[in-house]
This record gives C-alpha cells, sequence and structure tokens, in this order.
C-alpha cells in the first residue's frame, strides 16, 4: 500500500470516529432530553394535581402542600384553560408580554404542539386543562449537541486551512531551496563541460560527435535554468505555443521510443499566450515522456491545442495502459510513481509550474485502460 492510500485509509478512518463521536453525542444528549422532559411531565402533573386539590378543597383540606408545589414551579411555562379552550391562568411565561391576548394564544399552540395536555377533573362533568411548553433549560439542551459539534466543525476547519497553508508553505521553501541547490551543484561542471567543448571543436574529433555532444550539454545547460525558474519568481512572456509544442514533440520523437507515432494537431494561426517558455516546455517534455511510458509497445502521441475567447487548452493524449479513477488526482502528488526508478517529481513540478506560476489548471480530463489517457492544461490568454 502507497504513502497515498494510507493517507486516504487514515481520513476515512477519522472521518468514522468524528461520525461516530457526532453520533454518539447526539444520542447521548437526546437521551438526557428525554429524561428531563419525563421528569418535567411528572412536575406538571404533580402541579395538575394541586390545582385540583385547590378547586375541590373544603374547610377541612390541608392547602399548604398544594400551594408549595404550585409555587415551586419557576421554570416550566403552564396554561391553565377551561373546557371550552379559554385560559384562566399561566405560569412562567414572558411578563412583559401576558398582557397581550396573541402572545398567550401563539404560546398555547406551541405548547399543543409540543405536549400532551393534562386534564383536571374537577367532578359534575367539569374539566380543566394544562398545557405546558419545554422549559428554557431543555430547549438550549436539545440544540446544545448542534451548537457544540457545529464549534468543533469550526475549530478542525479553522485548524485545517492553518495547517494546510503552513505545510503548502513549507513545501514551497522545500521546492524554491531544492531547485536552487541543484541549479547551483549543476552550475559549475555544466560550465566547465561547455569549455571543454568549445576545445573539443578545434580537435580532429568527428564533428558529427561533437555536435551531438554539444546538444547535450545544451540540454544540461536548459535543465539548469528550468531549476533556477523553479527557485524565483518566473517572468510570463507572450510567446508562440504552437512553436513549443512542435519543439517538444521533435524533441521526444528524436530521443523516445521508435514504436510511437507523434502528432500534432494545432491551428495553422500561431496560438499566443503569456507563459515562461522555459518552463512550460519543461511542463510538456513531462508530460509527453510519461505519455511515452505508459504505451507499451505501440501506440501513438497527440499533443491538440485550441483557443476559446478566454483561454488556450491544450490536450497530451496517449494510447497507454490507462490511469485509474481514483488516481486522476493522486499522480499530481509528490512521490507518487508506478515506475521502479522513478521520484515521482515530474507531474508535481507540472503542477505547481502551471497553476501557481501560470495561474492555469492541469488535471486528468479522461482515461480508458489500454485505450486513451487525456491531460489537459488549461490557460488563460
Amino acid at each position: 500500500m502507497d504513502i497515498y492510500r494510507k493517507k486516504q485509509r487514515w481520513k476515512q478512518i477519522l472521518l468514522l470516529a468524528a461520525i461516530l463521536i457526532g453520533v454518539g453525542s447526539l444520542w447521548y444528549t437526546n437521551r438526557l432530553v428525554n429524561d428531563i422532559k419525563e421528569t418535567e411531565r411528572q412536575k406538571v402533573e404533580l402541579w395538575a394535581e394541586a390545582i385540583r386539590i385547590l378547586n375541590s378543597a373544603d374547610f377541612e383540606t390541608e392547602l399548604a402542600f398544594p400551594f408549595y408545589v404550585i409555587e415551586r414551579n419557576t421554570h416550566i411555562p403552564v396554561i391553565l384553560t377551561d373546557s371550552e379552550g379559554n385560559i384562566l391562568n399561566h405560569k412562567n411565561l414572558d411578563s412583559l408580554k401576558v398582557r397581550d391576548p396573541s402572545y398567550l394564544q401563539r404560546q398555547l399552540e406551541h405548547a399543543k404542539e409540543e405536549n400532551d395536555s393534562l386534564v383536571i377533573d374537577l367532578g359534575n362533568n367539569e374539566y380543566q386543562y394544562i398545557f405546558y411548553r419545554d422549559s428554557i433549560l431543555l430547549r438550549k439542551l436539545i440544540f446544545f449537541p448542534y451548537v457544540q459539534l457545529g464549534v468543533i466543525m469550526l475549530f478542525i476547519l479553522v485548524s485545517y486551512i492553518a495547517f494546510s497553508v503552513s505545510r503548502k508553505a513549507e513545501q514551497n521553501e522545500v521546492w524554491t531551496g531544492m531547485s536552487k541547490e541543484t541549479a547551483h551543484q549543476l552550475g559549475t561542471p555544466i560550465s566547465s563541460l561547455m569549455g571543454w567543448m568549445e576545445l573539443l571543436k578545434e580537435s580532429e574529433l568527428n564533428p558529427e560527435t561533437v555536435r551531438e555532444m554539444q546538444k547535450d550539454a545544451s540540454r544540461l545547460e536548459k535543465i539548469v535554468d528550468r531549476f533556477s525558474k523553479i527557485g524565483s519568481k518566473p517572468t510570463l512572456v507572450e510567446s508562440d505555443l504552437n512553436r513549443i509544442l512542435k519543439g517538444s514533440l521533435e524533441y521526444m520523437k528524436n530521443r523516445g521510443s521508435k514504436h510511437v507515432e507523434y502528432l500534432l494537431d494545432v491551428p495553422e494561426a500561431p496560438i499566443r499566450a503569456k507563459i515562461n517558455e522555459t518552463l512550460f516546455e519543461w511542463v510538456v517534455e513531462n508530460l509527453c515522456k510519461n505519455a511515452v511510458d505508459a504505451i507499451q509497445g505501440k501506440g501513438k502521441l497527440l499533443l491538440h491545442a485550441v483557443e476559446t475567447d478566454n483561454n488556450v487548452i491544450i490536450d497530451v493524449e496517449d494510447s497507454g495502459k490507462g490511469i485509474a479513477k481514483s488516481r486522476f488526482r493522486t499522480i499530481f502528488k509528490p512521490g507518487y510513481t508506478t515506475k521502479r526508478r522513478g521520484w515521482g517529481l515530474g507531474l508535481s513540478l507540472s503542477k505547481r509550474i502551471i497553476e501557481e506560476y501560470h495561474h492555469g489548471k492541469i488535471f486528468v480530463l479522461s482515461s480508458e485502460p489500454n485505450k486513451s489517457t487525456v491531460i489537459r492544461i488549461i490557460l488563460k490568454k
């Protein structure tokens, strides 16, 4: 299992743990709410019994306890009505609004929706009804787990964003430092090689051999230039993309497999966009090289470019083994490779160059096993 599968597995485990914690919190709070709700109903039943005793009391009835029960209810809103629905009494409602009949009526409707009424039998076919609402404490408790989970999720989101920004900044520093150091380390020996090449030109060696050596030395010099530009903010200049695509395809044709058919599909009129030629050429070569490596035996590599009103679209299509849909994003992550000796940096660098330096997009457009894979680049004009 590669590092990105492990990372994905850990994300799934953490997500499952978060869901279990959330469900557990909601279940426990709901159980607690039901217990408190039952306790409040028992208190209202006791309150109803106290009302019944007071209404049916005679001179010998002890009234201290009923009055005590009624007075002790300080947090459960209750409304007492007759059999015709007229409000006779109320308790624990907003003291500033109780003079408004519409307010009392609204509270009565809410009470009917929240809880079943209690019937007080006064005898002689006379009845009164008690309607009650959940206490403020109970209502707060019902919403508490949602508020709690919301705060936790907000904290996790902010922490994740902060961590991602910090990690990205750290990765940028690593990329920049690595690129500068690579350019520095290669620069000196390549300068020496270029000097030796000048001496070889004056020797009796085969001129064709010297020219090929000169090409490879120039190639190394271009690689150093690419790394140096990765380590600094590159300058974007309006360039002819047709020329760059053609040059990259010609390079792959001379260096790549002879069993691959190299095709270019671009309009006759030059497609122009603001790019850094050195870095963009590197991206195209990376994509072409990966495409050729993916082709087993005979196949084709097609570079297709078209422009719209606002964008330039470049597709790199090959007839190789394809990419699993689950890996469409993973292939652009640092270190991911399917090659035995690959470093897994080519596509990651390509993504960085296109998205961070050119403010464009690069992604796998489509892929069918052993048939076709298309990687698309979108640049702003």
